[in-house]
């Protein structure tokens, strides 16, 4: 039979939902506008590859899509840390946890009450780090091979300026992309080394049309340019040479398309799992893969005691300690991951860095409480 009043335990499982969903509200809010802001700086670098033809367009959806888990794996547990941080202090604020604390409900309650959150947001993050990031890295990759294959013709954007090689280039394209139109190439070269006069020289090329032609001397991506004009001149000086041309060929040489390293960071899990003995870089990036795993129900440890504030000092006082605590944690296992590669470390010193701020949210959360002991059995 049970003795204890039913209001106690519905009032319990209304806090618990209470607790659950303003830390999660408050988590991915900020995990939003991080990411948001991050992924902002992103997008300009790779709109400036696409104008200068690193990248063809229609491409950057898909690379912003396959890099974002790269973010989202450290975003999320800063987003549950800060969320922690805000919707806690926010109740000591009002002074909702004094009346908790009255009430019998101590840390203890309020750590198994925001498991299953913490377990989310764990989840999600093992996701992003263990299966969803290097997947991402793999098929970004793909993406940069398959451009890196393409011609310089094949990405040349219409209708604007772009860096081809050591040249800026504008030209209007056919409706088939087999022909150049309107082609201006702009070029500066370095004074000869036995000219009287320093100073560099401009190139400029004007060209009615241009269309690629095979050249064996040349090579690949040669451009043969009709009806047009060379300019060879020095910035500053009255004197210039102008030729005139009705054929003129040059090879526009390979867009620049990033080459990336990420051969580790793109194996997934089970394969770096096996190589790992044998690589220390390989146990360097297994390591750090499950210490951002691992990492996520120590920060949020760490957070309830950071949360706990002074009603008349604001629920800011401990932000910004609480924010350089998170960033020292990721500093150390980032530092770990460094030494690990270059054999000064073992992997088991991963597992040094949590068990220091697992011992440090413990002593910080030393110092229960009293507790009800009708409240403690009904929750």
């Amino acid at each position: 039979m049970d003795i204890y009043p039913p209001v106690i335990k519905d009032a319990c499982v209304i806090i618990r939902r209470y607790l659950a969903t303003q830390v999660l509200a408050t988590s991915f809010a900020v995990a939003g506008l991080l990411t948001v802001i991050l992924m902002s700086s992103r997008v300009i670098q790779f709109f400036e590859k696409a104008a200068n033809g690193k990248i063809a367009v229609d491409l950057l959806t898909a690379v912003l899509w396959y890099r974002l888990p790269g973010f989202l794996e450290l975003i999320l547990p800063l987003g549950l840390f800060i969320g922690l941080l805000l919707a806690l202090g926010r109740l000591y604020l009002d002074n909702e946890m004094a009346v908790l604390a009255a009430a019998g409900i101590g840390p203890s309650h309020v750590i198994r009450w925001l498991l299953p959150a913490t377990a989310l947001v764990t989840a999600l993050t093992a996701l992003m780090a263990l299966w969803w990031s290097p997947s991402g890295v793999a098929e970004s990759d793909r993406i940069y091979a398959e451009q890196a294959n393409r011609s310089t013709f094949e990405l040349i954007q219409p209708g604007r300026f772009q860096r081809v090689g050591e040249r800026m280039l504008y030209a209007d394209m056919s409706p088939d992309k087999s022909t150049l139109r309107s082609v201006i190439l702009l070029e500066t070269r370095p004074a000869p080394a036995n000219a009287v006069a320093d100073g560099e020289r401009q190139v400029i090329v004007r060209a009615r049309e241009g269309r690629r032609v095979q050249d064996p001397e040349l090579g690949p991506d040669t451009v043969e340019l009709l009806d047009g004009e060379r300019w060879l001149l020095r910035p500053g000086a009255a004197d210039y040479q102008r030729v005139a041309f009705e054929r003129y060929r040059l090879r526009l040489k390979q867009a620049e398309v990033p080459v990336t390293d990420n051969n580790l960071a793109a194996l997934s899990t089970p394969a770096l799992w096996q190589i790992h003995a044998d690589s220390p870089k390989a146990s360097a990036e297994w390591g750090w893969r499950i210490s951002l795993v691992f990492m996520v129900p120590i920060i949020a440890l760490l957070a309830l005691p950071l949360a706990k504030v002074n009603p008349r000092q604001g629920r800011y006082l401990k932000l910004l300690p609480a924010i350089v605590l998170y960033l020292s944690y990721v500093v150390l296992l980032a530092a770990v991951k460094n030494g690990v590669e270059k054999e000064s470390l073992t992997v088991s010193a991963y597992w040094g860095v949590h068990v220091i701020y697992l011992l440090l949210a413990l002593v910080m959360l030393h110092g229960k409480p009293r507790r009800n002991p009708v409240v403690s059995a009904a929750a």
